[in-house]
């Protein structure tokens, strides 16, 4: 869908680009300006081809991610340069109106603006969003519990992760949160994202009571191009002995149990199965995926707080009686998201049933946070990057 997308953008901007030029060839226009303009248009068009062009030359894994970050800053100066260049194309190819003119140079320089400042702005722009919600079975003991939830770090797609990580540890810590959950996708490519140092400030990202993760499809290394030197149950083994390092609690398809003010609940991670990974790019929910197995030995009237990288999985959850609260992150609202009051808009809502904020059914609640980080692109555009503190709370 996203390629299809982007091949369709692709494919208008270059036909307005040979529109352009002709009525510019047809005008009076000096050389100078046409031969800016073809160099321009030339670059900007070849841009979106870097990342095929790329793939066709082997790599090594070491060099992949130099190449990744080489492929993300091409689609996003693609990005900047092609959708306003569209909308001015719009507004004047097909009039000589000077107001209709106006307004399209104006509209398209707000895109540009727009887009810059989802680039270099709201990127790393975190959001601390406090909700709270209600559960009728709530244990009294666990009244007000905080837990901080964030997912998709992504640190191999961050420009500077150290700084990145750093910013967001602070905010973590002045959240004041009893626990912090994270939703998978901590690396982008592989294990060797996680250095020392950054493994050193992923271990100040916690609560009071720790933190407890999960896996994403990006920790599976299915991603990297030589799966034979570094097979996909190496790179999960090395991810997860780096979680363990920053001192997290990393939960594959297994069950702890939170102990708080005389009451228990429990907290079970999803992992990131060969079941999953044929799902990873899919928008509908796995039907071979069978939650009967990871839950077997959970009580089935304990308070249970499922982490689950994929939303789609929370259907099966929900329906099972599995989980009363179902974390999740993986969409990101695709980076790209508008907020008009209550009602959310993005390209994400196309696909998914569930992909952004809190939804709720009768056996059952699900909350999906936007993430952290970012892939493919360098940019968010009203999709911030967000901490989420979510407060339990019983019923009154």
């Amino acid at each position: 869908m996203i390629q299809l997308v982007m091949l369709l953008v692709a494919a208008l901007a270059l036909a307005l680009d040979i529109i352009a030029y002709k009525q510019l060839l047809r005008s009076k226009t000096n050389r100078i300006t046409r031969i800016v303009f073809t160099i321009f248009i030339t670059l900007a068009n070849l841009l979106i081809l870097i990342g095929p062009a790329l793939i066709l030359f082997p790599t090594s894994n070491e060099a992949e991610q130099c190449l990744m970050r080489v492929v993300n800053l091409a689609l996003t100066l693609y990005i900047l340069f092609t959708l306003p260049r569209i909308l001015l194309y719009l507004f004047t190819l097909s009039t000589r109106n000077k107001r209709v003119r106006a307004t399209g140079i104006a509209l398209s320089a707000l895109l540009f603006g727009t887009l810059l400042y989802g680039i270099t702005i709201t990127r790393t722009d975190y959001r601390l969003k406090e909700i709270s919600i209600r559960f009728d079975n709530l244990p009294k003991g666990f009244e007000g519990y905080r837990i901080a939830f964030i997912s998709d770090i992504h640190i191999g797609s961050m420009c500077n992760a150290e700084r990145e990580l750093g910013k967001l540890s602070h905010m973590i810590e002045a959240a004041n949160a009893d626990l912090l959950i994270f939703g998978g996708d901590l690396v982008n490519l592989s294990y060797q994202e996680l250095t020392p140092s950054i493994t050193k400030t992923l271990s100040r990202l916690k609560g009071r009571d720790g933190t407890i993760a999960v896996l994403g499809n990006h920790d599976t290394g299915t991603y990297l191009a030589d799966t034979i030197s570094t097979p996909r149950s190496v790179n999960v083994e090395r991810v997860c002995k780096g979680m363990q390092r920053a001192g997290w609690r990393v939960l594959r398809d297994q069950t702890e149990y939170l102990h708080h003010n005389g009451d228990s609940i429990a907290i079970t991670g999803i992992d990131f199965s060969e079941t999953l990974l044929c799902y990873k790019h899919s928008f509908d929910t796995p039907q071979e995926f069978d939650p009967r197995p990871i839950f077997e030995g959970v009580p089935q009237d304990i308070f249970n707080i499922t982490i689950s990288h994929l939303p789609q999985l929370w259907h099966p959850l929900c329906d099972g009686g599995y989980s009363d609260l179902t974390l999740a992150g993986h969409v990101h609202s695709m980076q790209i998201k508008a907020e008009l009051g209550t009602m959310q808009l993005s390209l994400a809502m196309l696909m998914y049933r569930e992909w952004s904020g809190l939804y709720a059914r009768p056996k059952g609640k699900l909350y999906i946070t936007d993430g952290i980080g970012y892939v493919g692109f360098y940019g968010r555009f009203g999709a911030n990057p967000e901490i989420t503190v979510i407060t339990l709370e019983g019923v009154e």
